[in-house]
């Protein structure tokens, strides 16, 4: 189930012009909580018209860390109350509670709403709702959604997410520049400078718009691809980023940078650890002054089973159809895949006990003080698309069936033609 739909709010009405005067500094502080939520959602509303969306996400406020301003999930955009409502960022530091003023909240909250709903309609293209979308932007989505692939780096196999977290040393200009996030921050950029400037042009120039302005300077998309080519040594890197997660993704062999193809890789595999539920430590940007802005549900241990199972598979495949190397070097690789298959099941449902027992934790704690209590759960589920259809399981002697190009099945490891 999802919230996209008609979502009516009281400026319906208005003109854009009119719509968008509300964000001037002066109107959007008077403005009531539910009347920024409406202004919020009212611009949802017509940016999921124009990019065709079928149905509008559903906005609404919510408490989160200072550093995360918003995230979208399953046509819901969730935006940071304190951002959008108080114009704050409050953090606690050594005992203390400290709060920032945010000068240009206003256009800040709109970036955010503008840059989730880009995620919603990337969503729409990765499940097949929207079908008209530019095809290069259609595949370099699907090759950047929430899944797994076999990672190969030199003699060493290991699972990669095709989503990256920026884990790595530089690993936050990876995330940016990712398919997904590269055009949720290039075009909320984009439509944002825009209204700002027509709004500056109608009414003059506010301290909030000057702020917005000092902030693209400092962290703007042409800066950070700058830095990004400049740290990579790469004038193709966004590119080359892309693409080595098309090849992953697809199995195709286009030449990229070397130094950039290493790089991916390696985020890959540590985004791929990051996005286990591992509640004592939080997903790392690499860069404090952005905030991350997707919400990972991590998956059951059959869900997660069922895509590492499906990433052996088609390496499987992809070893015994590669005319580079021989028949027993991909069968001993293949028997890697399975090995670590077998590693990563292991630690992964190590990983959710950990994840229950410390919810479980946290409930008996407050029935102690008498806080409220949450409901104890080892991980809700995250519905996933294009699954391959193969045999369940988590026992080392369950077969894992493989399909050919040619539509022969063959058996690997965990019981099948490997001995592990």
């Amino acid at each position: 189930m999802s919230d996209y739909g008609a979502h009516p709010t009281q400026y319906g009405n208005l003109s854009d012009g009119n719509l968008y005067a509300m964000y001037r500094e002066s109107v959007y502080r008077s403005l009531s909580e539910s009347q920024k939520l409406d202004l919020l959602q009212e611009t949802v509303n017509r940016d999921a018209a124009a990019r065709g969306e079928a149905g509008s996400p559903r906005v609404q406020f919510e408490n989160m860390p200072s550093r995360t301003d918003g995230y979208a999930e399953k046509g819901v955009i969730s935006v940071n109350r304190d951002l959008a409502v108080n114009g704050t960022q409050t953090a606690t530091y050594q005992g203390k509670t400290l709060q920032h003023t945010i000068n240009d909240y206003n256009i800040q909250s709109l970036v955010t709403v503008l840059h989730e709903n880009v995620h919603c309609y990337q969503d729409q293209i990765i499940d097949g709702t929207i079908r008209n979308a530019d095809p290069q932007l259609a595949a370099e989505y699907r090759a950047n959604d929430f899944t797994i692939s076999m990672v190969q780096q030199g003699n060493n196999l290991d699972f990669g997410s095709q989503y990256l977290t920026g884990e790595t040393s530089n690993g936050y200009y990876i995330y940016y520049f990712q398919a997904t996030e590269r055009d949720a921050f290039r075009w909320s950029e984009e439509e944002a400078s825009r209204i700002v400037q027509e709004l500056t042009a109608k009414y003059g120039m506010e301290p909030s718009f000057e702020a917005y302005e000092k902030t693209l300077q400092a962290n703007g998309y042409s800066v950070m691809e700058a830095e990004a080519i400049q740290r990579f040594q790469n004038p193709d890197f966004v590119k080359d980023l892309n693409q080595v997660l098309m090849n992953q993704y697809y199995d195709t062999h286009k030449s990229v940078d070397a130094r950039t193809e290493r790089a991916v890789k390696n985020e890959m595999v540590q985004s791929r650890q990051a996005l286990q539920p591992v509640t004592t430590r939080s997903l790392s940007t690499g860069k404090e002054q952005q905030n991350m802005s997707f919400q990972y549900t991590p998956m059951t241990v059959e869900e997660y089973d069922q895509f590492l199972r499906n990433a052996v598979n088609e390496y499987y495949v992809h070893a015994m159809n590669d005319p580079n190397i021989s028949k027993e070097e991909a069968l001993r690789t293949s028997g890697e895949a399975a090995e670590r298959y077998l590693t990563a099941m292991e630690e992964y449902k190590a990983a959710m006990e950990n994840n229950a027992e410390n919810k479980i934790g946290a409930v008996n704690d407050n029935l102690n003080t008498g806080g409220p209590v949450e409901q104890a759960s080892a991980g809700a589920v995250n519905e996933q698309t294009e699954q391959t259809s193969v045999n369940t399981g988590v026992d080392a002697g369950t077969d894992v069936g493989v399909s050919n190009s040619e539509g022969c099945d063959e058996d690997v490891g965990l019981g099948g033609d490997l001995d592990l």
